[in-house]
């Protein structure tokens, strides 16, 4: 048994070499069987010229599965029967590419940003608020930052006790009135 490799989504002809002898002329017809399990396909040749024989097998790649089958070329001359060759159909796809568009979303980082402001409380006057210059940025991952001057530090720089006294000043404003 010989192999012959095949491409299932394709059309495949094959053309075989036949000759047939006998004492009388008469009409051959020809196929081809490519067994599988559970069926068996058959497909027609074109007609036998006295030489040669061809058969085109459509794309199959609806029907069969990647795999080796069984293959066998019938000849019928009048009334008989002949299996001249049987060989094994290796049946592969050809090169398959398939793309599809990927949507990706970019993650967006919130930066909060906080201003430092300035509380001066008289108790006879309503307080009064001051917004610093400077605002600085406060990301959840923060980047190195260049050093600062003991100066700049001054300016932007809030304790915790601060803004304590800050809420507390103005709770005490609020309870006042």
């Amino acid at each position: 048994m010989s192999n012959i490799d095949l491409l299932l989504d394709e059309e495949n002809e094959l053309t075989f070499s036949l000759t047939i002898e006998g004492t009388r002329p008469a009409e051959a017809q020809c196929r081809l069987i490519v067994e599988s399990q559970g069926m068996s396909l058959v497909f027609d040749s074109e007609q036998y010229d006295g030489d040669e024989v061809t058969v085109v097998l459509p794309p199959l790649k609806h029907v069969l599965k990647e795999g080796e089958y069984n293959m066998d070329l019938e000849v019928i001359v009048e009334d008989k029967y002949f299996r001249p060759l049987s060989m094994i159909g290796n049946f592969e796809k050809s090169i398959e590419i398939k793309a599809k568009p990927m949507i990706k979303t970019k993650k967006r980082s919130i930066q909060p940003r906080a201003t430092v402001s300035e509380v001066k409380v008289n108790r006879r006057q309503k307080p009064v608020i001051k917004e610093a210059p400077a605002t600085r940025s406060i990301s959840p991952d923060p980047a190195p930052q260049k050093a600062r001057s003991p100066k700049q530090d001054k300016k932007t720089k809030v304790t915790d006790q601060q803004i304590l006294q800050i809420i507390e000043a103005l709770t005490k404003e609020k309870l006042d009135e």
